[in-house]
C-alpha cells in the first residue's frame, strides 16, 4: 500500500513541477519585450563608467616608450614579447617587437607600475572575445621604431607632450593611489649628541649635602657594608688591617 502511495505522489510532484515551469514562460508571452542593447546602445557606454585606475585590456603608446624591458621582466607570466636592438650608427635604440598575449594576461597590472612614462597602461576596454588565441595576441610594431628617450627639459613636441603628461598622470595615480596606502614616514630628526660642534662644558656639582656628612659617608668602615642585607662583604686591604684604629 505504501508503494502505491508513493508512486502516485511522485507523478503529483511531477505534474506540479511541470506546471509551475510553463506558468513562468507563458508569464512572459503577455510581458512586453524588454531589451538591454549592451554595450553599445546605451545612453552612457560602460567604459565611460568604469573607474580610472580600471584593469582592462593593455594598451601601448609606442611614441612615449623608452625600450627599457621593465614591463617585459615585470609580467610573471611572460605574455609580453619585447625585442630591443640598438643601432651600432646612431647608438639608439630600436625597438621591433612589442606583442601581448591578452589570452594570458592576467590583468594584475605589474607591468604598468615601473614604466617610467606610462607608456604601457590597462584600459577600460574589456570586450576581448575572438574565434581564435592567435587574434588575442596584439602586435603592436608592424615597422622596428626608435625608442623614446627622455629630454632634460619640457617635450618640445605638443603631441608627445600630450602623450607623456597622461602616461606620468597615469604613473602617479597608479602607483600612488593615495588612500589605499599608508603615509610615508617622517625623516628622523638628527640627534643633539651626532651634531658636529664644540662640545658643551660639564655643569659643576653643586653638593647638595655638607662637607661633614660627605667626608662621614666616604670613611665609611666596610662593617657598614657588611651589615647591609644581600650584599656580599668587600675585601679589606692588608695595609688597613695593620693601620691603628686611631689613625
Amino acid at each position: 500500500m505504501g508503494a502505491f502511495a508513493d508512486y502516485f505522489r511522485h507523478i503529483r510532484d511531477a505534474v506540479t513541477t511541470i506546471f509551475d515551469g510553463m506558468a513562468v514562460t507563458a508569464s512572459h508571452l503577455v510581458r512586453k519585450p524588454y531589451t538591454v542593447q549592451y554595450p553599445d546602445r546605451i545612453p552612457t557606454r560602460v567604459q565611460d563608467t568604469l573607474p580610472f585606475r580600471y584593469r582592462g585590456i593593455l594598451d601601448v603608446d609606442l611614441e612615449i616608450c623608452t625600450g627599457c624591458l621593465a614591463c617585459d621582466r615585470a609580467c610573471p607570466i611572460n605574455c609580453i614579447a619585447m625585442a630591443v636592438e640598438k643601432n651600432a650608427q646612431t647608438r639608439e635604440l630600436v625597438i621591433s617587437q612589442f606583442d601581448i598575449d591578452i589570452a594570458k594576461c592576467m590583468f594584475c597590472g605589474l607591468c604598468s607600475e615601473p614604466c617610467p612614462t606610462g607608456a604601457i597602461h590597462h584600459t577600460t576596454e574589456f570586450e576581448g572575445a575572438d574565434y581564435s588565441l592567435e587574434s588575442l595576441i596584439r602586435r603592436f610594431i608592424v615597422e622596428p621604431v626608435v625608442a623614446y628617450k627622455p629630454k632634460k627639459g619640457p617635450e618640445p613636441d605638443p603631441a608627445i607632450a600630450q602623450l607623456l603628461e597622461r602616461g606620468m598622470h597615469y604613473v602617479e595615480e597608479w602607483a600612488q593611489p593615495g588612500s589605499d596606502k599608508p603615509p610615508a614616514p617622517a625623516a628622523a630628526k638628527p640627534s643633539v649628541a651626532a651634531a658636529p660642534g664644540p662640545r658643551a662644558p660639564a655643569p659643576k656639582p653643586v653638593p647638595s649635602a655638607p662637607k661633614a656628612a660627605a667626608d662621614g659617608a666616604a670613611d665609611a668602615s666596610p662593617s657598614a657594608v657588611e651589615s647591609a642585607p644581600g650584599a656580599e662583604p668587600a675585601p679589606v686591604p692588608e695595609a688597613a688591617k695593620d693601620k691603628p684604629d686611631n689613625a
